[in-house]
Order: structure tokens, then C-alpha cells, then sequence
């Protein structure tokens, strides 16, 4: 009894000139769609009563991403090999943990969301392992530069969670 707006991003607008992956522009669309997401909530038209309540107590967001294929071809990385599933890792790290580090600085502004004391121990405990997962990427494989935006993006999610919650589950 809760819907969840989602949108992707397509990988292939944070490719540069030189072939090599955008990172930071690709947090800085993970900042704007999420804050957008984040206004959407309040915004939105619900099916039923149910689905309103529960969508405004925990404020669910979606975000995923598009052309993996296509990146990775471009990149001259094999879909199915170990850099390939590497790079993955890393990019999904990036938008997993920069959004919820959003969410954390919009629970700074605007307060958690109404369920997130109830969830506090079981959510911390959840970021904490996406943290621990992106620290065994193979930065090797991955590439160091998407290998240390992960990281830092994990520290950074977990560190902001702990100081102000999140606004979204």
C-alpha cells in the first residue's frame, strides 16, 4: 500500500569527451532528481487512501539507470566479465549512496520521514552494509576514480544518516 516514484538516469550523457565516466555530474544528477522526487511526494495524486498515507509516512523513492550495455561497449568492457560487473558496482554504489545522502541533508532541512524512528536500528544496520559492499569492489577492476566516489559516497550516506536520519525509505 505505497507507491514510489521512480526515474533513471542514462549513463551515456556522464561519458566525457575523453571516454572516461562523469562522476560528479552524475552525483549532481542524483542530487536533483532525488530533491525533485522528494517534491513530487507531496505533489502527487494517489490511487487510493491507503497508498497516500503509507507513500507520505515513508516518502519511498526509486532511482535507477539506463545503458549500462551501452557504457560499458563504449568503455571496451565486456557486459558479462568481472570489470564489467566491477564497473557496475561502483556506478550503482554512486547513485545508491549519493541518494541517500541527499535524503539524509533533506531530513537536515525538512525533518525525517514519519516512519524513520520506528525504522532508525533496521535502516543504519541496511546502509551500513551497502557501505561495507562498496568497499569490496575491485577498485583494480572498477577503475580507482568510480572505486573512491563509491566509498566516499557510502561514508558520506551512512555518516549523514546517523546525524540526521533520512527523509526517504
Amino acid at each position: 500500500d505505497s507507491a514510489c516514484n521512480l526515474a533513471s538516469l542514462n549513463l551515456m550523457k556522464f561519458r566525457k569527451e575523453d571516454g572516461e565516466f562523469d562522476a560528479e555530474s552524475f552525483k549532481y544528477a542524483v542530487d536533483i532528481t532525488i530533491t525533485a522526487q522528494e517534491i513530487f511526494v507531496d505533489n502527487a495524486s494517489y490511487p487510493t487512501p491507503a497508498i497516500e498515507k503509507n507513500s507520505h509516512a515513508f516518502r519511498p523513492l526509486g532511482l535507477g539507470y539506463a545503458n549500462l550495455g551501452t557504457l560499458l561497449m563504449m568503455l571496451g568492457v565486456p557486459y558479462d566479465s568481472d570489470k564489467g560487473r566491477s564497473i557496475a558496482a561502483a556506478l550503482t554504489a554512486i547513485m545508491h549512496c549519493h541518494a541517500f545522502a541527499t535524503s539524509a541533508e533533506l531530513s537536515k532541512a525538512v525533518g525525517s520521514f514519519a516512519g524513520y524512528e520506528a525504522n532508525k536500528k533496521p535502516m543504519l544496520r541496511v546502509m551500513e552494509m551497502h557501505r561495507a559492499a562498496a568497499y569490496k569492489i575491485d577498485s583494480n577492476l572498477a577503475g580507482s576514480d568510480l572505486y573512491s566516489a563509491a566509498c566516499e559516497d557510502a561514508d558520506l550516506a551512512v555518516k549523514l544518516g546517523e546525524q540526521y536520519g533520512y527523509r526517504n525509505a
